[in-house]
Parts: structure tokens; C-alpha cells; sequence
């Protein structure tokens, strides 16, 4: 269970780890701790991200939470590279930039406080205004926005046409109409996160889609 202080606020437990041979300073709540130490967070989907990227790419992390995925970005892009990192959450965004500060990965990371989708309010953007015009060369996009990611894909249309990324979704809701939107877009290889091609009748928790065969290398 997440322990509670007496003000029903999360407990939130600070500790160096090693996580995926790389060793950071998390603070996140105690039980998200423990499977990252015993397991990782959302190992294979961690392990692909590592295979796909390289020193001094472009990626994006939608939906960071305590920024397991932007760090691991960051540690594998270096300072070469660079990696945008969004939380919408205003009690867990905090503690994302004071991870990032913690593991001094500061000039590698941009984040910023919004809900992504396909929409504009004052907390509301989407990455074709934020990115559009700034961004460069983005290798790999990340979407995990617990059950927006549909909307969070449109607003991102013009990003993604410009640079065709490798994107990795969550497919919780708005499922086969996400995949016919990459369809749309251009992309033309869909797989797991275990590389194995997949199958539209039965969509993994996370769809990867590319515009090119992906190498199918087994990394669990």
C-alpha cells in the first residue's frame, strides 16, 4: 500500500538506484519505489526506449509522472541530446523538476505543466504549438496520458509528419481509432514492446508504431 501522512498527502521517500545501470536519485511514494527497485518501471517498454535511442537524440516524454522514462531518456541522449518532458498532475510535477534537478540532468530536460491534448486553454496545450517549430530531428515520442492519448496524438499531427518519430502509445481507450490515425499518418509497422508484431484484433497496453521495420531484437 502508499503510505499517507496525517494530511492524506502521499508519502514521498527519497533514495539512490540503480535503475537500468544507470544510477539516479528519485523521490517518488514508497510503493512506486519498491517495484522500481524489484522490477523497473515498465521494464520492457524502459529497455526499448534504451535500444531505440542514442547519444544526442530528440525524444519526447508525454505524461512523465516521477520521470522514471524522462530520466532514463536523458541518461541515454546526453548532453548531446535532449529530451521534453510533460506532467499535467500539479502535486506530482513538482517532484518530476526536483528529480531532474536531483540528477543534474537539468540542460538535457525541458518540462513544463500541461495537459496534452488536441486542444488550447491556459493548462491545456498541444505539441504542435510546442514543438512544431522549436524541435528538431525527434527520434521517439512517448504517449501515456491515461486514457487521452487519442487526443494527445491529434494535437500532434504536424510534429509528427515532420519528423516521423517512432511513437510509443498507450492503447486504453480510443483504441482502433488510434491505430487507423497512425495509418493515416504514415506509419506502416505495428509492434508490442517486446518487438513482436501485433496483431489489430488484440492491441498491447502499448502500440509501437514506426515507418520503418523496426530491428527485432528480443530485450526482456
Amino acid at each position: 500500500n502508499i503510505f499517507f501522512r496525517p494530511d492524506n498527502s502521499v508519502e514521498i521517500i527519497t533514495k539512490n538506484i540503480n535503475y537500468f545501470n544507470f544510477n539516479i536519485k528519485i523521490s517518488c511514494p514508497l510503493q512506486i519505489l519498491y517495484k522500481a527497485e524489484e522490477y523497473g518501471i515498465e521494464p520492457s517498454l524502459s529497455r526499448l526506449i534504451m535500444n531505440e535511442l542514442s547519444q544526442g537524440d530528440v525524444c519526447v516524454d508525454i505524461g512523465a509522472n516521477y520521470g522514471f522514462i524522462t530520466m532514463i531518456m536523458a541518461k541515454k541522449v546526453g548532453i548531446n541530446g535532449h529530451v521534453y518532458s510533460y506532467e499535467s498532475d500539479p502535486m506530482i510535477y513538482p517532484i518530476l523538476l526536483n528529480n531532474i534537478n536531483d540528477n543534474n540532468i537539468n540542460n538535457i530536460c525541458s518540462t513544463e505543466n500541461y495537459f496534452i491534448s488536441n486542444y488550447k486553454t491556459i493548462n491545456s496545450k498541444n505539441i504542435d504549438d510546442l514543438l512544431f517549430e522549436k524541435s528538431k530531428n525527434i527520434k521517439l515520442i512517448k504517449i501515456d496520458t491515461d486514457g487521452h492519448d487519442f487526443e494527445c496524438l491529434c494535437g500532434s499531427e504536424q510534429t509528427i509528419k515532420h519528423h516521423y518519430p517512432l511513437i510509443i502509445i498507450e492503447m486504453t481507450e480510443n483504441k482502433n481509432n488510434i491505430y487507423q490515425k497512425l495509418i493515416d499518418l504514415g506509419y506502416k509497422y505495428f509492434n508490442d514492446q517486446h518487438y513482436n508484431k501485433i496483431m489489430t484484433t488484440k492491441y498491447p497496453p502499448n502500440l509501437i508504431a514506426s515507418v520503418k521495420p523496426l530491428q527485432l531484437i528480443p530485450i526482456d
